[in-house]
């Protein structure tokens, strides 16, 4: 039985959880279900149903049917996929579930007359989500995450090499930043650890909000000279650091031995 899936504790909701779970445990395994950009909504009944999916891209989808189905929704910009369905009649049930990289991000099921699923998933559209900066200062409309989706959208995604980066960023990104963001929320020290650490990274990033983009050459230059930009601070600097603070405490070690 899987908890997440059917929120109950009525006798339908053990069979519902049993009729589907099989089925369920395929569909978050199965690779072909992990889609850049996308989540897949799964829809599990044993009757005549009618729905709605939302897409994160702001279109709308209608769909009719019997017994389970299954479809592929866009996250879009707005980073959510909703699906509401109804059963057509009485008897029977239905269970909606939206699974995106093998995790479960919203689901609802009902055995009541003419009953509606209403499922929700905020999910990963091919920008994604700010989930680290978002966890650090607190909301998508702080300042600091309203300007990285600015740049990200306004100006890196409007070039092919920008969104190559991006694909290639995103694959590994999204491996780690869900757990990062989960450890800021929980913990606040980690969190302002977090804040202090990034922000320096935000305010290199807002200088391509003040040049003119107008071919490849100049994202690839631009993009290249901010990435230096950061190894610098981040890695080159402390290096230095470290490298100053040996050979002074080198010398005075050196000066007290003579």
């Amino acid at each position: 039985m899987i908890s997440l899936i059917i929120v109950s504790n009525n006798v339908w909701a053990q069979t519902i959880g049993d009729a589907i779970k099989d089925d369920l445990d395929r569909e978050l395994a199965s690779e072909a279900n992990k889609i850049p950009g996308k989540a897949i909504v799964l829809v599990y009944s044993n009757t005549n149903w009618s729905g709605n999916i939302a897409h994160g891209d702001g279109s709308s989808s209608t769909k009719d049917g019997y017994g389970d189905a299954k479809f592929v929704a866009n996250c879009g910009n707005l980073n959510f996929v909703q699906g509401l369905f109804q059963k057509q009649g009485e008897g029977g049930w239905i269970a909606v579930v939206i699974i995106q990289n093998g995790k479960i991000i919203g689901s609802e099921s009902t055995n009541a007359a003419y009953g509606i699923a209403h499922a929700t998933g905020e999910c990963l559209g091919l920008g994604g989500g700010c989930l680290i900066a978002t966890a650090a200062f607190g909301s998508e409309l702080a300042p600091q995450v309203q300007q990285l989706r600015e740049t990200r959208e306004n100006i890196v995604m409007k070039t092919q090499s920008g969104v190559a980066f991006m694909t290639a960023f995103n694959s590994v990104y999204y491996s780690f930043a869900p757990t990062v963001a989960d450890w800021e929320r929980q913990n606040p020290f980690f969190k302002e650890m977090v804040k202090a650490t990034i922000t320096p990274l935000i305010t290199t990033l807002s200088i391509l909000n003040y040049v003119d983009i107008d071919s490849e050459a100049e994202m690839l230059g631009y993009g290249i000279g901010v990435i230096m930009l950061n190894l610098g601070m981040y890695f080159v600097a402390p290096a230095l650091v470290v490298i100053r603070l040996k050979q002074r405490l080198y010398r005075r070690g050196y000066k007290h031995h003579e």
